[in-house]
C-alpha cells in the first residue's frame, strides 16, 4: 500500500520545480503560441520564494486505489516544506505528515509509526538515494533551478490552448500538452502523460494537472497554489525522533 502512496509526492516534485509561484503583479499578456506562454509562465513562476498549495492526488494500480488530499507551504528558495493530508488505501484511511528539507523527506503517521523501532515518531527517507534505483533524478527537480524547469518542459508537446477558467477566483487560461516520461531529463522510465497548466492574467501558474501512466499504474495529481511570496515557517524533525528508513526494509514504503 506504501508504494503507491509514496508515489504522491514523487509526483508533485517535478510539478513544484517547474509551477513554484511568484508574487502576483499587474495583468502581462500571454504570448499566442501556446509554447511560448507555458514555457514563459514557467520561466516566470520559477522566481518564486514561497507559495502555499493544495494538492489532490489518485494512484491506481490493477485493483488498488490510493487518495490524497493534503495542503502546505513550501520556501522554494531554501528547499523546505511542510504537508499535512489524508490518504485512503483498499478501505484503510490514515493521516499524514510529511516536512522536506531539500533532497531529504520525513514522513509521520500512526499507520506508519507502527512499522518503526524504538518508538520514533519520524521516518527519514533520502529522496535522492531511493529515487535514483527508480531511475529519477530527484536531485535535479529538488534544485528548483528555473534552468531545470524550462529543461523538463522542452518534452512537453502538442500544447494547446483551450479557454479560459476560474481557479480559486482568479482567471486563467487554460493549456494542456502530451508528456513523454522517457524524454524527461534524469527519468529513466517510459510511461505517457497529459498536462495541463492554468496561468493566471499576472502570468503566474495557479493549478497544473498531471496524468501520468506509467508502469501499469495511473497517477493523477492536481495542484493548486496560493499566496505567493508569504512567509513560510517550517521545523524540520530533531534527529532524536527519526529513524531512517531509506535503506530499510519497510512494506511498501521501501520496496519492502
Amino acid at each position: 500500500m506504501w508504494r503507491f502512496a509514496y508515489a504522491l509526492p514523487l509526483l508533485a516534485l517535478p510539478l513544484a520545480a517547474v509551477a513554484c509561484g511568484g508574487k502576483s503583479s499587474s495583468s502581462t499578456p500571454l504570448p499566442h503560441d501556446p509554447v511560448a506562454a507555458v514555457k514563459g509562465a514557467a520561466s516566470k513562476t520559477a522566481q518564486a520564494g514561497s507559495e502555499h498549495v493544495h494538492l489532490v492526488g489518485r494512484v491506481v494500480a490493477g485493483s488498488q486505489t490510493v487518495t490524497f488530499n493534503g495542503a502546505g507551504d513550501f520556501d522554494t528558495q531554501a528547499h523546505l516544506g511542510s504537508l499535512h493530508g489524508e490518504f485512503s488505501a483498499g478501505g484503510l484511511n490514515g493521516v499524514i505528515d510529511e516536512v522536506t528539507s531539500g533532497t531529504i523527506s520525513y514522513l509521520k503517521s500512526d499507520l506508519l509509526t507502527a512499522l518503526v523501532p524504538g518508538g520514533k515518531t519520524w521516518v527519514k527517507i533520502d529522496l535522492a538515494k531511493t529515487a535514483k534505483a527508480r531511475g529519477i533524478n530527484v536531485t535535479s527537480v529538488l534544485s528548483q533551478d528555473p534552468t531545470e524547469a524550462l529543461t523538463q518542459l522542452q518534452a512537453l508537446r502538442d500544447v494547446q490552448k483551450l479557454g479560459t477558467a476560474t481557479v480559486a477566483g482568479e482567471t486563467t487560461t487554460h493549456y494542456r500538452a502530451r508528456l513523454d516520461l522517457s524524454k524527461l531529463k534524469g527519468v529513466a522510465q517510459a510511461g505517457l502523460g497529459r498536462y495541463d497548466v492554468w496561468i493566471g492574467e499576472d502570468g503566474y501558474v495557479h493549478r497544473v494537472k498531471a496524468i501520468v501512466t506509467t508502469g501499469g499504474a495511473t497517477s493523477t495529481l492536481t495542484t493548486d497554489l496560493s499566496k505567493f511570496g508569504e512567509p513560510v515557517k517550517v521545523t524540520v524533525p530533531k534527529a532524536a525522533d527519526t529513524f531512517d528508513g531509506t535503506k530499510a526494509s519497510i512494506p511498501g514504503l521501501t520496496g519492502g
